[in-house]
């Protein structure tokens, strides 16, 4: 519901007093629920990305799919679809990645989308929600997507943030990402400890937020509880950090693509680790390198 234009520019130095000069490098399709579709399709998964967009951004938005590949349904809307920008600084290393709210949807926009998700023919298996719901939109919004899925036996990934996130927990999900501000969020002020976070995470897997509940640690991993009673730690080796944009998107994806497949569920978390952390380790914000993916997977320490 927050689809962008990503612009990757790079400068020698970041100067807070005068001009930065920087150079244009790329500019992508954006916004988490594209980058998961783009990841999707090169995974050799059927997908189609469905998103609102308007503007100049917009036609750039839908030229950069179109060129790329993708099949998507665009939803027009009146104002400017969002632009963000990951900026380099070559002598250091050091990378800023600046994110923007989503453009403001009227109602009879988000409402389409509504509409466009109840059309789909035939049902899709899966329905990824990934990224920001504007703050025009009613929190309450990815809960209404999740009850439609539900009444089209349609499983739902859910990776988001903010006021939307526990609506659409509480319909219930298949599968949800959350980091660690996202676990804060929703009431959990406990100890650091992998225990005990994985004894919390079981009890909101049990009162029927989502099949598999997956919380991401940055550098240490992340942890897995699943209604089936898989609880693990899973750790990625040591890798270069290039940059951080897509990370996130790169776990859903692969975790969700191994789910579809129907691995098990320890093997798709795993691979979901191991993208993450081959996604940080390359440039841009898609996951391209698949040789580089299963080389850190198979360096990944699983503790259970």
């Amino acid at each position: 519901m927050s689809p962008a234009v990503d612009m990757f520019a790079s400068t020698e130095r970041f100067y807070d007093d005068s001009k930065t000069r920087c150079q244009i490098n790329n500019r992508a399709p954006g916004g988490g629920g594209i980058n998961v579709a783009r990841n999707l399709r090169r995974l050799g998964l059927d997908v189609c990305a469905v998103f609102p967009a308007g503007g100049h951004h917009g036609d750039l938005l839908a030229q950069l799919l179109t060129a790329d590949g993708l099949p998507f349904q665009r939803i027009d809307i009146k104002n400017e679809t969002t632009q963000n920008i990951a900026l380099s600084e070559s002598s250091t290393g050091k990378a800023l990645h600046l994110v923007f709210p989503g453009a403001v949807l009227f109602p009879d926009e988000w409402q389409r989308c509504l509409d466009a998700i109840a059309a789909l023919t035939p049902a899709p298996q899966m329905l990824v929600i990934s990224g920001s719901l504007p703050p025009s939109v009613p929190a309450t919004f990815f809960a209404e997507v999740v009850q439609l899925c539900k009444s089209r036996a349609i499983r739902v990934v859910l990776d988001t943030s903010g006021p939307a996130l526990r609506p659409a927990l509480e319909a219930g999900v298949y599968f949800v990402k959350l980091n660690r501000e996202d676990f804060t969020a929703l009431g959990y002020n406990g100890p650091d400890t992998p225990q005990d976070r994985l004894d919390a995470m079981k009890k909101m897997v049990e009162a029927g937020w989502a099949e598999h509940l997956v919380l991401t640690l940055g550098p240490n991993g992340a942890l897995l509880a699943s209604r089936t009673g898989e609880c693990m730690h899973v750790t990625p080796p040591p890798v270069t950090v290039v940059s951080h944009a897509g990370a996130g998107d790169s776990f859903v994806s692969v975790m969700t693509c191994k789910l579809y497949q129907g691995k098990a569920v320890s093997e798709a978390f795993s691979y979901g680790v191991a993208a993450a952390a081959a996604a940080i380790s390359t440039p841009g914000n898609q996951l391209e390198d698949f040789d580089w993916l299963e080389r850190v997977y198979a360096g990944v320490t699983r503790r259970i």
